[in-house]
């Protein structure tokens, strides 16, 4: 079993990031628990954890990693403490967007996180990146700037996130605090083309396009827009859907149209309650100007996947991640951020 074990590894490396590289790599996992060691199936969930992260599937990434953090507190000297704790950071970075998570329970695990990078002797750059982000999503407002001072103070080392990711998120500080022009010149590096890596442009792009629309940049947004466009593949990119959605419905409602229609099943079928929360929005004020348009048009989209049902579930989750955090904040962000495509529509 160890040449089929070999196999599949090595099969899944030379496969795209996806539903099939997902399904190798449980085969692999599948027949180290059964005929291989410990270690071989800790470094077979390692590999198929970032293969889920990757391909969308946060739900299972946080499964896998829970058994090898388990299995690496045990005997932590068999394996490399750099690549657990770099999967650590993917978690504390995804952990909230599942509302079922308490927030004592996320509050410890960014403890624990906390304790493994003074352990191991990493800077506290990114605990304080991911809490903030974590903060600022969850309407904390002066905790998120407590956190951002505390971010930028921390030393960059080989634990830190990439320059790219990090300067788009201190341009999404700036947007998300309605600090438009601010942002905006924060992510010229990543706009101009300077800067980039795996999500980024992309990501940058599907958060600027409302806040240009904002400053009456529209050749600026619909230009970016573009690029997003086609830049985004897959059913990793939810949330960038969902805002290119909100951009369109505000811009062109045709378009808008059609990018719903090629993307409204991973909606259905992602696990991830904050991205696909984040796509509703979208999809939210998209139908409230097709409906009051009246279009005849019929949305080629699962019949389940209604106008009515965005409704319901886009507010349902609202709730859910208010109940966690304690506030009204994601309610009051789905009227917000629906209600500004809508003003932008009828300018």
């Amino acid at each position: 079993m160890k040449q089929r074990y070999d196999e599949l590894r090595s099969e899944a490396w030379n496969l795209p990031d996806g539903k099939q590289k997902v399904t190798v790599l449980e085969e692999a996992v599948r027949i180290a628990d059964l005929y291989m060691s410990k270690e071989d199936a800790y470094y077979a969930r390692m590999s198929y954890s970032e293969a889920a992260l990757m391909s969308g599937f946060e739900e299972r990434f946080i499964v896998s990693f829970a058994w090898c953090l388990s299995q690496f507190e045990k005997q932590p000297e068999l394996y490399d403490s750099h690549q657990l704790i770099w999967h650590y950071k993917w978690l504390i970075g995804i952990i909230w967007r599942f509302p079922q998570f308490g927030a004592v329970q996320i509050a410890d695990i960014y403890h624990d996180f906390k304790r493994m990078c003074l352990q191991y002797g990493h800077s506290l750059r990114p605990y304080y990146s991911k809490i903030h982000m974590y903060a600022l999503v969850s309407g904390q407002a002066e905790l998120a700037q407590t956190y951002y001072e505390e971010w930028r103070k921390a030393p960059y080392d080989a634990m830190s996130d990439c320059r790219a990711c990090e300067q788009n998120m201190f341009g999404y500080f700036h947007l998300a605090s309605g600090r438009y022009k601010r942002g905006l010149q924060t992510l010229k590096p990543i706009l101009s083309g300077k800067m980039s890596c795996r999500s980024i442009p992309q990501n940058t792009y599907s958060h600027v396009l409302m806040p240009l629309l904002e400053i009456d940049q529209h050749d600026e947004a619909a230009k970016l827009a573009r690029k997003c466009s086609r830049m985004l593949k897959g059913p990793g990119y939810l949330e960038e859907y969902g805002r290119l959605i909100g951009y369109y419905a505000a811009t062109d409602l045709n378009k808008a149209a059609k990018l719903l229609e090629s993307t409204a099943a991973y909606a259905i079928s992602n696990k991830t309650d904050w991205n696909r929360f984040q796509y509703l929005i979208g999809a939210k004020a998209f139908f409230s100007l097709w409906n009051e348009q009246k279009r005849k048009r019929k949305l080629n989209v699962h019949s389940s996947f209604t106008s009515e049902w965005v409704e319901a579930e886009s507010e349902r989750l609202a709730r859910a991640f208010d109940d966690r955090n304690g506030n009204e904040y994601c309610q009051g962000q789905l009227a917000h951020k629906v209600n500004q495509v809508r003003k932008r529509r009828t300018r």
